[in-house]
This record gives structure tokens, C-alpha cells and sequence, in this order.
């Protein structure tokens, strides 16, 4: 349960990174406002920025498609360092508190959420082009990640797309309740 913690802290942070360094100048030129900010917890088309799913058996609200592809680069790069630090934090945090076996499964879990050899920038890349197809838009970022990540390890075709039809499951649209209308 506390890997699971930092894992949300982390990301947490990695979202909230580009506010901190507000103050920061960026390589970029700041974007020009294209329309009144959208209320809290949607995106400027209405869209949900957080998908609900569960940790521990306790529902989370995860950030999702819409949410990534509102940020600006740098602020991607920034997830995509946090999901990988707080995955390799909590392995830091738990170590002494776990017994051997434990600690041979925490380090297995963190290889293979974890890809060497491929830049952060890629990683962005390739989760760019997951949102790209609007059926993955409720998918969280953290799932995405983990969908490029077992891409780069050369995961089996058939393998990831049960992961996907999955992910696409689990965060579909609640069906409407609206009923069709009678003919007058």
C-alpha cells in the first residue's frame, strides 16, 4: 500500500511541478489565452481531466488523455520524470521495512515499470501518440505510461492489446440513462 502511495504522490508532484517553477523562464513562449478557463476538473471542451479507478480497493481520480494534452511540453516531461521517480522512490522508502522476499518483488515491479536506454522525451512522444486515438482519452497517464513502456520492452502485439482493450474497459463512459424519446 505504500508503493502505491508514493507512486500517487509522485505523479501528484510531477503534475504540479510547472506551477512550482512558475517563476522559472521557460525555453518556450508562454501560450496566448484562447478562451475563458474551464471550471475546475474539465478541460476547455468540457471534458473530464481525471478518469476514477481504484488503489487499494479505494476509488482515485487519475489524470487522464485530456488532461495530458493540455499540458505544454515541458510539463509532460516533468510527469513522465515523476511517475519514474516515484516509482523508484517507494522502492527507496520500503526497502528496510520489507522482508527479502518482499524486497526481490518491490524491485521487480519497479524493472519492469521502468524502461532504460529510451529518453524521457521519447517516452513523451510515444504518449502523445497513445492519446492520439480518442478511444484511449479516459486511459490515465500513468497507464499510458505503462503501455509505452511495455511497448519499448518489445511486449508481444497480442499481449497489448488485451492490456488496451482493458484499460479501454475499465475507464469507459458510464452508459447514458437518458432514454430515446417517443415518437409524438
Amino acid at each position: 500500500m505504500n508503493f502505491l502511495r508514493a507512486i500517487i504522490v509522485a505523479v501528484l508532484a510531477a503534475a504540479l511541478a510547472p506551477a512550482a517553477r512558475a517563476g522559472q523562464k521557460s525555453s518556450q513562449a508562454p501560450a496566448a489565452p484562447v478562451a475563458p478557463a474551464a471550471p475546475a476538473g474539465t478541460g476547455l471542451n468540457g471534458h473530464p481531466l481525471q478518469s476514477v479507478g481504484k488503489v487499494g480497493g479505494r476509488p482515485y481520480g487519475w489524470r487522464n488523455g485530456w488532461a495530458w494534452m493540455a499540458l505544454g511540453d515541458d510539463a509532460k516531461v516533468s510527469m513522465i520524470v515523476g511517475i519514474e521517480q516515484g516509482i523508484v522512490f517507494s522502492v527507496r522508502e520500503n526497502w528496510n521495512a520489507m522482508p527479502k522476499e518482499a524486497q526481490q518483488t518491490l524491485v521487480g515491479t519497479a524493472e519492469r515499470l521502468t524502461v532504460g536506454g529510451v529518453s524521457f522525451n521519447q517516452i513523451v512522444l510515444e504518449v502523445d501518440e497513445f492519446y492520439l486515438d480518442s478511444g484511449n482519452d479516459r486511459i490515465p497517464v500513468v497507464d499510458a505510461y505503462l503501455y509505452v513502456v511495455l511497448e519499448e520492452k518489445k511486449t508481444p502485439d497480442s499481449q497489448l492489446k488485451k492490456f488496451l482493450e482493458r484499460l479501454r474497459k475499465t475507464y469507459a463512459p458510464p452508459p447514458s440513462t437518458m432514454k430515446p424519446m417517443g415518437k409524438p
